[in-house]
């Protein structure tokens, strides 16, 4: 059964949302990790549960939610959206690297 989250969200619904954007965050570090094995989980959940990208994740898990997605459906798309938006910071700080920042 799927929890309806409704606003301004309970002290259970508080806590089920940390719990679902937990095992968001924990599914998508392993799911890199197996993919990419010299990615250390640790470190991936340690940049993965930074408040901004709780607070981010969360919000788009609740956005799916209030479109119809399933519960699964929306953890999916959260996390693919973590693992774009990881890969684009990474992306990004290897550039500034390569470029140097002198500008």
């Amino acid at each position: 059964m799927t929890m309806q989250y409704t606003a301004p969200l309970t002290a259970d619904q508080v806590q089920r949302l940390g719990d679902d954007v937990g095992r968001i965050v924990a599914f998508t570090a392993r799911a890199l990790n197996r993919e990419y094995p010299h990615l250390a989980v640790e470190r991936l959940v340690e940049s993965f549960t930074l408040p901004s990208v709780l607070e981010v994740t969360a919000g788009r898990y609740l956005a799916a939610l209030e479109r119809g997605a399933t519960a699964g459906d929306a953890a999916g798309w959260a996390g693919a959206a973590l693992i774009r938006d990881w890969a684009e910071a990474r992306l990004e700080a290897c550039e500034g690297v390569a470029g140097g920042n002198g500008d």
